[in-house]
């Protein structure tokens, strides 16, 4: 197993962690929650860019990718909605195009042909880690706020993240739906094809 590989399975393994350390409080565990989620984002550009630099793209990659992309949306949506920082409406957006994206690779692997990542996937994917980070960083703004942090330059720091959420919400709404609209046009033809 190369490298990549390895970077994107260690990627799946911390899913479980994010949202365990979502649902839990405190300051330094609002902090941790942060730099685990970063770190998982960022692992995610860099087994993309070292399996193409170093000529490492498998099969078992490009099914897996997108796997660990769909899981760590999967386990910070859900639970930001579950501690109410998320609307469901968004949620079930962001998850039932993740849904219906994985049926349509399941469908065209029987067809015989691997679907990747496109270039609006993984746009839609860098977008939704720049939001699900933004949230993350208002959360550990609530706890220093409920801990009496105040003042202009907090005010104007409260401001300038709840703005970065909101165009980062519309930036994932977007490209929610015009990367799905890629996928599905991209590859019409399957839907001509008899089945194997």
């Amino acid at each position: 197993m190369n490298t990549p590989n390895k970077i994107t399975i260690g990627r799946i393994a911390a899913t479980p962690l994010i949202a365990w350390l979502i649902y839990q409080n405190g300051l330094a565990v609002r902090w941790t929650t942060f730099f685990v989620f970063v770190a998982a984002a960022i692992s995610d550009v860099i087994d993309g860019n070292m399996a193409r630099d170093k000529d490492e793209i498998t099969r078992f990659g490009q099914l897996l990718d997108p796997i660990a992309d769909k899981l760590l949306v999967l386990v910070t949506f859900v639970p930001l909605y579950g501690i109410g920082l998320l609307p469901l409406w968004l949620v079930i957006l962001v998850l039932g195009r993740e849904i219906v994206i994985t049926v349509f690779r399941r469908f065209a692997l029987a067809r015989g042909q691997l679907i990747a990542a496109s270039g609006w996937g993984k746009s839609k994917a860098l977008v939704q880690n720049w939001f699900i980070g933004s949230v993350l960083v208002w959360r550990i703004n609530l706890a220093y706020t409920e801990r009496g942090v105040s003042g202009a330059a907090w005010d104007h720091w409260q401001g300038y993240t709840l703005a970065v959420i909101e165009v980062g919400m519309w930036f994932v709404i977007v490209l929610t739906i015009l990367s799905l609209i890629d996928y599905l046009v991209g590859h019409r033809h399957l839907w001509s094809r008899r089945g194997a």
